[in-house]
């Protein structure tokens, strides 16, 4: 790992340091795992008291936010924002991207109608078939499978066991990490006429994924009955999520692991979701939403609200019937107490 003194890593901040500008640092860490050497951030009230017990020889700070006073006063680098500072010095810290050359493993399979781009990567075992696209610069990790008629944009990383479906889009400078599955069908089904089984539903629609979207391990997207599922530019779905047909996700939303959507949702642009949550289907969700983790969504939300709970409600509503429950152990004990009070025997 590189090491840079606090006046470099000012410097790329464009701050300035408080305390020491020639200290090396050699790394990032927690507060509490962090050493004299090291790095490591503030960003809000709660961290800043934790700062106390840290031994980081340098912590980045957001403006605004006081640090106490401990027995070894670390170097100071005042940032705006200690969150996105904190994402420059990591990429700054990260071994550079190792550049994707053009390479074809020996025991990738690719169909003779398929088209590859220039310096695109497959890795081995991949299979491309019939009528693929794969953009320039696009990597295949060991064990892709492109379906027919797929299309990759330029710049992907498509990571160890990912399936693209028929006929399924991914867009430009996308990250699709190991064993995700894009097109599956859609869950639907029917009881037959005369009721004795389940008739499945046949799904002829797709998946289009926009440029900039990363899809977290596990994840499954299912194709649109008729027309296509859609996840909006710069979206980003964490590990083990579930997808419905014909949902319509916005652009730079938040999707946080283990949230199942059901069919037909439509999510408005920059809403967040917290992880375990569910929705119902056909539910309309605003912009720029927030829903709690392990929220249970049975109804629309209206653009800006923020909601948790199962089921799911307005943030201020929960919060007056959590009290109103807490309340009532003492309420049942005054209701006892009344009711024993006007009983003649």
């Amino acid at each position: 790992m590189p090491s840079f003194t606090t006046a470099q890593l000012a410097e790329h901040l464009d701050t300035q340091v408080r305390g020491v500008e020639s200290l090396k640092i050699t790394g990032l860490n927690s507060l509490e795992e962090a050493s004299s050497n090291e790095l490591s951030f503030v960003g809000d009230e709660r961290h800043a008291r934790l700062s106390s017990g840290s031994k980081a020889g340098c912590i980045v700070v957001s403006a605004g936010l006081e640090l106490p006073e401990r027995s070894t006063l670390p170097t100071i680098l005042v940032v705006e924002n200690a969150d996105l500072a904190m994402i420059r010095l990591l990429e700054l810290f990260s071994p550079p991207a190792e550049e994707t050359k053009a390479f074809i493993a020996p025991s990738a399979v690719i169909d003779a109608e398929a088209e590859i781009g220039q310096n695109v990567w497959v890795g081995e075992h991949c299979r491309i078939r019939r009528g693929c696209v794969v953009g320039d610069g696009t990597r295949l990790e060991g064990g892709v499978d492109l379906f027919e008629q797929a299309r990759i944009g330029a710049g992907c990383v498509l990571h160890s066991g990912v399936r693209i479906h028929a006929r399924c889009l991914v867009g430009d400078h996308s990250i699709v990490h190991s064993n995700v599955v894009i097109g599956t069908d859609g869950f639907g089904y029917r009881p037959s006429e005369d009721g004795t089984s389940l008739v499945k539903t046949p799904h002829l629609g797709n998946v289009e994924i926009e440029a900039h979207v990363e899809i977290g391990a596990g994840t499954c997207i299912d194709r649109g009955k008729f027309g296509a599922t859609r996840i909006g530019r710069g979206t980003k779905i964490d590990n083990l999520c579930q997808i419905g047909h014909n949902c319509q996700i916005g652009q730079m939303c938040v999707i946080c692991g283990q949230v199942g959507i059901a069919g037909t949702t439509k999510i408005g642009d920059g809403t967040q979701i917290g992880g375990g949550s569910g929705l119902k289907d056909h539910l309309v969700i605003g912009r720029g939403v927030s829903i709690g983790a392990r929220s249970g969504v049975m109804n629309d939300i209206p653009d800006g609200e923020i909601w948790y709970g199962a089921p799911a409600g307005e943030r201020s509503r929960i919060l007056r019937e959590h009290a109103a429950i807490r309340r009532l152990p003492e309420w049942s004990k005054k209701i006892r107490k009344f009711l024993s009070a006007q009983d003649p025997d």
